[in-house]
């Protein structure tokens, strides 16, 4: 077969033939570049799991490829469940790791709503409609955030904030936030300031970041996700309490994305000592938990799960696992489970272990599929029929490799739960409401910013991309987000000189001692919005 795959040359980033190979019991990708030479990376600091995700998925390379890697000419329809959009490189932390500030960029990137309503009116055309992630940078520092949540709900998207959560300390900008209703996906990467000060040179980072959550557990009334960065020597031994923490709080927390520590920095800015990659993040999360039993799989394999979804829910994309049917390599994950003291991995409660459980579970899902074909799920009665012969099907093979005794523990005290109800902590805002604690968290591994080790094939069937407008011709395009960093500073500088930049009132944004520091004043904003 001949090899099609390509990757990124370590010195030029040119778009050259590339191969994966195991060395030392790691997995690495070589590249062939005409002019540099053969530079290689590892991808995976184990090759047996790597390839265990593909051999689970029974993944078998194409032949062809249409991907090339020319991502700002690509014709490729992704189909995305997920659009980032960058809403600023503005951020009011100086984090050595991130390279997504003005600092890294070297510009102002700070558009005005103008930019947004083009976005959101061409995004809002996919359908099914993505989930949108507003990116930066820091979307806090832009004091319009809240007009652009509203313009994006405006045009049918499901807005979330990605944020470091350093302005949502503050008590009343973060109730206002949270009436919005947005999701937040909380940068936090443990409960100990030393971490923050090792990996985000910024000791103080933590209790600002304490207290944003608890002013979200008091005002929101939405579960949110915990976005931590998990890199060996850093935090990888407060993980056990980093899962405490979300157990404590899991009338808050529903679901948890982990970013290997990825080298994206100037050489000499910052030193990991150890490279770490997705594997070693699910070795550490596997020796975090009590008891073990944790196994990860390709989340991937969740894209079988569509259309038996499409009958219980209008729009059949989960907006948890965004990554379906990409690739085995791509995104992977695991639950875990609260046995009312801490969580468990997923195997304590299985009869099978959990790859195997999958497997069959998307073995049926596709044995439905012709039947499920033949019914209109947009009428009442067919679409009835169908959530029967999903629910026949499904419940006894469920029945059969559940161990409900460990899951439901004592049986009367579950049927006092189920009749009666259990209160969950009751947020202390006046205009909260109470939240129902969950007792499964869904644990995501999220490869991203990967120059280093991306390939071609990991990119054809991308779910996830960055949504950006083509200044010279006006259109919206899109480009997978493990490749937007290479296209990303061009891109966005050009922008930034044909929409000028937006200043918010009194707030530049921008301190007059660093350039990328962003100061999280409480003053009002003025209304006015001046761009130049």
């Amino acid at each position: 077969m001949e090899n099609v795959n390509l990757g990124l040359c370590n010195q030029c980033r040119a778009r050259v033939p590339s191969e994966f190979f195991p060395k030392d019991g790691q997995m690495w990708i070589r590249k062939a570049c005409p002019t540099c030479g053969t530079t290689e990376s590892m991808v995976s600091s184990c090759a047996q799991t790597w390839q265990a995700k593909r051999d689970l998925w029974q993944y078998v390379p194409m032949e062809r490829l249409a991907c090339r890697m020319n991502c700002d000419r690509c014709g490729i329809n992704h189909k995305p469940n997920i659009v980032f959009v960058d809403v600023t490189n503005r951020c009011n932390m100086n984090c050595p790791i991130c390279i997504a500030t003005i600092k890294g960029m070297g510009f102002d990137f700070n558009p005005p709503m103008a930019y947004f309503e083009k976005l959101f009116g061409e995004v809002a055309r996919l359908e099914p409609k993505p989930v949108v992630l507003l990116f930066g940078g820091e979307p806090t520092v832009r004091n319009d955030l809240l007009e652009i949540i509203a313009t994006a709900k405006r045009h049918g998207l499901r807005p979330h904030v990605v944020t470091n959560g350093i302005r949502l300390a503050n008590e009343e900008y973060c109730r206002k936030l949270c009436e919005s209703l947005v999701p937040f996906r909380f940068g936090f990467d443990g409960r100990d300031p030393a971490i923050y000060e090792k990996l985000r040179h910024n000791r103080s980072a933590y209790d600002k970041k304490m207290k944003a959550l608890a002013n979200l557990s008091k005002y929101s009334r939405r579960k949110h996700t915990i976005i931590a960065t998990v890199g060996w020597k850093f935090n990888d031994q407060h993980i056990g309490d980093f899962f405490q923490f979300c157990h404590e709080n899991r009338d808050l927390i529903s679901d948890v994305g982990m970013i290997p520590l990825t080298e994206n920095w100037e050489p000499g800015t910052f030193e990991a000592g150890v490279h770490t990659t997705m594997e070693d993040v699910e070795e550490i999360v596997k020796r975090s938990i009590s008891g073990g039993e944790v196994e990860f799989v390709p989340a991937g394999l969740s894209e079988a799960l569509r259309k038996p979804r499409s009958f219980f829910r209008s729009n059949p994309r989960s907006e948890v696992l965004l990554l379906g049917g990409a690739h085995p390599n791509c995104e992977s994950m695991t639950l875990l489970i609260s046995d009312g003291k801490t969580y468990r991995g997923i195997n304590h409660y299985l009869r099978k272990p959990f790859h195997q459980v999958v497997v069959e579970f998307a073995a049926l899902s596709r044995k439905l599929e012709p039947s499920l074909d033949r019914l209109d799920r947009d009428r009442f009665f067919p679409r009835l029929r169908g959530q029967v012969l999903i629910l026949w099907t499904l419940l006894p093979w469920m029945f059969s490799r559940i161990r409900f005794g460990r899951l439901i523990g004592n049986p009367f005290s579950a049927l006092g739960r189920l009749i009666f109800g259990r209160s969950s902590r009751l947020p202390a805002g006046e205009k909260a409401k109470p939240r129902r604690a969950r007792r499964v968290l869904r644990v995501a591994m999220l490869p991203f910013e990967e120059e280093h080790s991306i390939d071609a094939a990991r990119l054809e069937k991308c779910k996830g991309v960055f949504a950006y407008e083509d200044a010279e011709d006006g259109r919206v395009k899109y480009i997978p987000a493990c490749l937007w960093y290479p296209y990303r500073n061009p891109i966005l500088e050009k922008l930034s000189k044909k929409y000028g930049i937006c200043h918010q009132g009194d707030e530049k944004g921008v301190s007059e001692d660093d350039h990328d520091a962003a100061p999280t004043t409480d003053r009002p904003a003025r209304e006015e919005i001046v761009c130049g």
